[in-house]
């Protein structure tokens, strides 16, 4: 095989160069140039220009109508490319790109920059000629026609640059401004250098910057000069006079010129990577990805912030777009719109102002809340409710009722209904429009501790009005009104009981019109499920999720395409399915770090969501879509009265009471607000695992490839791989729950599922590891959206999608080596009863029994599944199973002298890898259990096994025979002449040992809980041995329960316990098989079975070594099956940097990707008999335009196609064909 046959499918990458040519925006990213069309978002083209660098810069020309020469460059590499597109309209056929047909090529240095200079005539035909900057402060004339060097000069200065630009556009009138490693700027020409002058002077020297200088950037017409440094700081110099030429060398003005300070401002947080230049604006980007446009007073007009994590390395301005555009490392290009005026403004900060309210001596406002789009209510304390119109902004009295006075709730429906709420228990109802014809009761005997309007899952105009009042010791009156602003009319539908907490009363509701359901959310952090009931007794609830939102309470509970979605003060956002027997979580999000009090989520009709809360002092509206912040109001947190009106026709008003007094913000409006986003985010920061899902097929039979991808950003993406007419990969939907970094995963398929869906493919369970010690478990199956089209083409793929299905499970087993098992691929799984919903951040809060569940009817069913819209044609499901927490118990003293305590924290441990299998697929009893194998970081090897009829996930067997991080993990199965079916682990270490370990009989122990005894034989051989049994100071955090002692019935052996809640696990002592093959850590291990009695095994690892051995399986005794080492084989240099990824393809090929950035595919040639050999030698090996490479995949198309994907800095997919 050689190179020529591996050809890269996708590619995505940091965004390193962006440039407008007209109505296009070329940018570079990695190695490929990619255009886009402003005006309509589309993504034209993409072309691969450069072969072994990444394009660090565009330059553009204009060559005619609608014609641009374009110069690519990165490190030492140039490419010339020309653009046109023949058609008004900007499409995709219509634009033209055509390389130059010599090629790139390649300089002596690096280049920082390149410039178009001014055609000129010789012999009668018009040169092109094009000036280089080089990366020790040289600068090359470069003939673009003939590929060649015209002339090169060298600066007086010579030193390492870390910036460049020209200024000018002829070679007589050129300048180069350099940034050096000395911080300073020095500006020389290149033209005019005597014949005996080995370099040229400085005429210029720019100093003052306390780092290093990332860009410089000349406007000619103000003669200003501008500068980005590693200080922080972005510095305006003036260098010449306005329409004057930067440098005068006449010899009668001398040879240095004069500077002047203009501007020294700092808004960045860090390094500022690039800066433009305009008449009015300076416009900054730099490593706390915020793009900043300032003003000539230094004043910051507008602060855009939308690409999430990584640095945005890339900057283009359009001035006659008067756009601004930005590439980040989390490969996202957006484009903002200049500001109209250089007033200094923010997008998402308003005007406040204070509202003079009419009170008398004495009165203060107490309650607001916003009403229909555009009033505000506020109750005072003597009892006086006021409304404000926003549209006239006049004040009016409702209503004065002294039975309101001191205290007084306020709640308001959408129709304009006002509840209002007394100390006494009085209650008052009646239409804004019409407070005169109100209803008013005495309800409660103590005060009325909440009133919540009911959101309605099917709400319309006229939907009659749900209340929910809360009174003393939980009581809920569930009042339904009906009628015209002439007349209300009252019913008392239920009445409901909250389970007792101290802080027992509701704070959100929400009624489900499909089976009348009521969800409840209280103070304390739970959700309730209650159902109407006869009878006179209030109604407990048939489902509590308790502390499901930490100690801090929910705040809004609301639905969404057939999902409830509930928000808490706890910073994060659940979504449920609500079923017979209650609400089922899928997921568990947060927004970002620090916004811990979530007030709600708003969807609009174009699937943007917004989330509105507190983040420390400010109300905060976030666009979840977008990743920025809408609006912010400095208000002074969240204890305090509001209302916001989101879409009002001055935009948005958002309401509060602070000291007393009314404030009243005005911003633009939040609704509609999309920004323009040419390319999405993947992930904020390194891609640290990449693992294959399957194939799913679309409506008009396309195949998608299906991925998990996960992140040190704490995130895991499902995304989908489109192939036309662009080759793109669309996030599916993300995952956001954990707490730290993510990094590993593990998949394994489901073999035995209940329930089907019509178009859902074979589920998937997803396990994801990582810092902080947490082990989660998802189920995620992705099918094609059932729409218009379907039923036509349903029968056309049935048999594609049977063998897209079978080769997807063929797949996983010729992975895993799994012995050939008969098993029906079944469809989604129905919903089950909720038993363990809630992270371990909510059930610390309540370490008891946690939650109550009403047992589920064989019956029940969920509703039908409506996921949120995406790109794509194909949708995801993922719902979220379980997860586990390793948590320390510890003793200490609280004051000298006192009894010693107990308190828990959690590990500080992380997931390195992980490897999944289905236990016996043929045993019923069996088939539930999966098994996880955890690599950690505190040198121990970790077994859990999952069951998914009670989704509990538990810690069952340990080793801590490396003694060093455990870094890589796999697993393979053997099958004795009997048919026992035997699982092996293989383990690496940054000892430099692998290790393989025969866990059957540990498995055992939870195959067969009900055997009280095992059969030990008299002499134990190293492949057989006795399970022992490991008392830690270690238990584990199911969903945040403490775990009792693991009661494994068959070892005949007593589990003790050192104190209560105290775990016991089983322990291997030592492994089958220790290799030593490696002086340094093994960072990637990969099996594969070549016959029934062998197993060839590869390892790389930081001595950039490759090892392969030969394992054999023997048996000294019937049945007890022994792993031996036939051969071995090494290749000590295989790479020039650490391999981080390794995988046997087939018996005579394996592949490795190191962080050197280069995939290297070797031959092994294996001799079985009469001598078992093997051979490894070089086949050929491809460069990857991927930093950092963390790891490897690979999988087979239906036809056998080959699919390679690594991931670090950006993800790269290649294709083979088949080997």
């Amino acid at each position: 095989m050689n190179s020529s046959i591996m050809k890269t499918e996708y590619m995505s990458a940091p965004v390193t160069a962006l440039a407008f040519a007209g109505d296009l925006l070329l940018a570079g990213e990695g190695p490929c140039l990619h255009l886009y069309d402003v005006t309509s978002t589309e993504h034209l083209q993409v072309h691969q220009v450069l072969k072994h660098a990444n394009i660090h810069g565009i330059r553009t020309d204009d060559g005619g109508k609608d014609c641009w020469n374009v110069a690519l460059f990165g490190q030492k590499t140039l490419q010339l490319v020309q653009i046109r597109h023949n058609e008004s309209a900007v499409h995709r056929e219509s634009v033209l790109v055509r390389p130059d047909h010599h090629g790139e090529c390649e300089v002596h240095d690096w280049i920082w920059d390149v410039c178009w200079l001014l055609p000129h005539q010789t012999l009668g035909k018009d040169v092109r000629q094009l000036a280089l900057a080089l990366g020790h402060n040289t600068v090359v004339l470069w003939d673009a026609k003939a590929k060649r060097s015209i002339r090169e000069v060298h600066c007086q200065e010579k030193c390492i640059l870390y910036c460049a630009h020209f200024i000018g556009s002829s070679w007589p009138d050129l300048v180069l401004a350099a940034g050096t490693v000395f911080r300073e700027v020095v500006l020389w020409k290149p033209f005019g250098q005597e014949e005996d002058q080995d370099c040229v002077s400085v005429l210029q020297r720019i100093t003052g910057h306390q780092g290093v200088i990332f860009s410089v950037c000349y406007h000619p017409p103000t003669g200003r000069l501008c500068t980005a440094s590693d200080d922080r700081s972005v510095r305006l110099w003036q260098v010449a006079g306005p329409q004057q030429q930067v440098l005068d060398t006449r010899k009668d003005m001398g040879t240095v010129g004069q500077f002047e300070l203009v501007l020294e401002v700092y808004g960045h947080g860090s390094r500022v990577w690039d800066v433009q230049l305009t008449q009015d604006y300076i416009i900054s980007v730099g490593e706390d990805a915020q793009c900043i446009v300032w003003n000539m007073q230094g004043e910051i007009v507008k602060a855009f912030r939308g690409h999430r994590g990584n640095s945005i390395w890339s900057l283009a301005v359009s001035k006659q777009l008067q756009l601004v555009a930005t590439g980040g490392g989390d490969t996202s290009i957006r484009l903002w719109r200049l500001p109209d005026s250089a007033t200094p403004q923010s997008e998402a900060v308003g005007t406040s102002s204070t509202l003079d309210l009419p009170l008398s001596s004495g009165d203060f406002p107490r309650s607001l809340a916003s009403c229909l789009d555009h009033l505000f209510l506020v109750v005072t304390d003597q009892g006086s409710l006021y409304s404000y119109n926003t549209a006239t902004c006049q004040w009016s009295l409702v209503l004065q009722d002294p039975v309101y006075s001191s205290y007084s709730l306020l709640e308001v429906s959408t129709q304009g209904m006002v509840a209002m709420g007394s100390l006494a228990g009085t209650i008052k109802v009646f239409f804004i429009s019409k407070p005169s014809a109100c209803w008013e009761t005495a309800v409660y005997d103590g005060k009325v501790l909440s009133l919540t309007w009911m959101e309605q899952s099917a709400e319309t105009v006229a939907s009659p009005g749900h209340l929910l009042s809360c009174g003393p010791e939980g009581e809920i009156w569930w009042t339904t009104y009906t009628g015209t602003e002439a007349g209300i009319a009252v019913q008392k539908t239920a009445t409901f009981q909250l389970p007792y907490s101290r802080q027992r009363w509701l704070t959100c509701a929400l009624l489900s019109q499909a089976d009348s359901t009521v969800v409840c959310g209280d103070r304390r952090g739970s959700l309730h499920c209650y159902r109407k009931q006869e009878g006179g007794q209030p109604t407990q609830p048939f489902q509590s999720l308790l502390g499901i939102h930490g100690k801090t309470g929910v705040t809004s509970v609301q639905m969404y395409r057939s999902h409830v979605y509930s928000t808490g003060r706890d910073g994060h956002y659940r979504q449920f399915q609500l079923c017979g027997t209650g609400q089922q979580l899928l997921k568990n999000n947060r927004v970002y770090k620090g916004f811990d009090w979530l007030e709600k989520l708003t969807f609009s009709e174009g699937g943007e969501v917004l989330a509105m809360g507190f983040h420390t002092s400010n109300f905060v509206v976030w666009s979840l879509s977008t990743n920025e912040p809408l609006l912010q109001v400095q208000c002074g947190g969240g204890h305090r009265a509001w209302g916001i009106l989101p879409s009002s026709c001055q935009g948005a008003l958002f309401s509060y009471i602070k000291a007393r007094s009314i404030q009243l913000t005005k911003g633009p409006s939040i609704s509609g607000n999309k920004r323009l986003i040419l390319k999405d985010s993947l992930h904020g920061r390194e891609i640290t695992c990449l693992k294959f899902l399957g194939w799913a097929t679309n409506n008009e039979g396309a195949q998608h490839a299906i991925c998990a991808t996960s992140s040190e950003d704490t995130t895991i993406n499902i995304v989908a791989l489109k192939y036309k007419p662009l080759s793109e990969l669309v996030v599916l939907d993300s995952i956001q729950d954990h707490i730290s970094s993510v990094r590993c995963l593990a998949v394994c398929p489901q073999h035995a599922t209940s329930g089907s869906s019509q178009c859902a493919s074979s589920p998937k369970l997803l396990f994801s590891g990582g810092g902080r010690a947490q082990l989660k478990c998802y189920r995620v199956s992705v099918s094609s959206r059932c729409g218009s089209g379907g039923g036509r083409n349903r029968k056309q793929r049935s048999k594609k999608d049977t063998c897209t299905a079978q080769n997807m499970e063929t797949n996983t087993q010729q992975i895993r080596h799994l012995p050939k098992v008969d098993v029906p691929v079944k469809e989604t799984q129905g919903c089950t009863s909720v038993d363990r919903l809630s992270d371990t951040s909510a059930s610390k809060s309540d370490p008891g029994n946690n939650r109550r569940v009403q047992e589920e009817s064989t019956d029940d069913h969920c509703d039908t599944t409506d996921t949120e819209p995406t790109t794509s044609d194909v949708e995801c499901h993922i719902e979220y199973l379980t997860s586990h927490n390793l948590v320390e118990r510890r003793k200490r003293k609280k004051k000298s002298g006192a009894a010693q305590l107990e308190e828990e924290e959690e590990v500080e441990m992380r997931y390195m890898a992980l490897t999944a299998w289905q236990g016996r697929q043929g045993e019923t009893h069996a088939a539930h259990l999966y098994f996880v194998a955890a690599a950690c970081s505190d040198g121990f090897l970790r077994l859990f096994v999952y069951d998914d009829r009670d989704r509990r996930m538990r810690l069952f067997c340990v080793s801590d025979f490396h003694h060093h991080c455990v870094l890589s993990v796999d697993h393979f199965f053997t099958t004795t002449p009997d048919g026992t079916m035997h699982t092996y682990v293989i383990s690496g270490a940054t000892d430099g040992q692998t290790a393989v370990w025969n866990v059957t009989p540990f498995l055992s122990s939870v195959y067969h809980p009900t055997h009280h005894d095992i059969r030990v034989p008299e002499m134990v051989e190293a492949s057989a041995k006795v399970p022992q049994i490991l008392s830690t100071g270690t238990t584990e955090s199911q969903d945040g329960t403490n775990a009792s002692t693991i009661d494994s019935p068959v070892l005949k052996m007593k589990l003790n316990s050192g104190f209560p809640g105290k775990t016991s696990k089983l322990k291997m002592d030592s492994p089958d098989v220790l290799l030593k093959n490696h002086q340094s850590g093994v960072n990637a291990v990969s099996i594969r079975r070549v016959d029934s009695d062998h197993y060839l095994l590869a390892s790389g690892g930081d001595d950039n070594s490759l090892q392969v051995t030969v394992l054999a399986v023997q048996e000294d005794t019937p049945n007890e099956p022994v792993i031996v080492t036939m051969a071995t084989s090494s290749v000590l240099s295989a790479h020039a940097a650490t391999i981080t990824g390794v995988h046997i393809v087939d018996n005579c090929t394996i592949l490795t990707t190191s962080v050197d950035q280069r995939m290297n595919m070797w031959k092994c040639q294996l001799i079985l008999k009469p001598t078992t050999q093997c051979h490894l030698s070089f086949l050929h090996g491809k460069f990857c335009h991927i930093a950092d490479i963390a790891g490897l995949e690979c999988w087979n198309d239906e036809c056998g196609q080959l699919y390679i994907a690594v991931c670090g800095h950006g993800i790269q997919i290649l294709s083979s064909t088949h080997l």
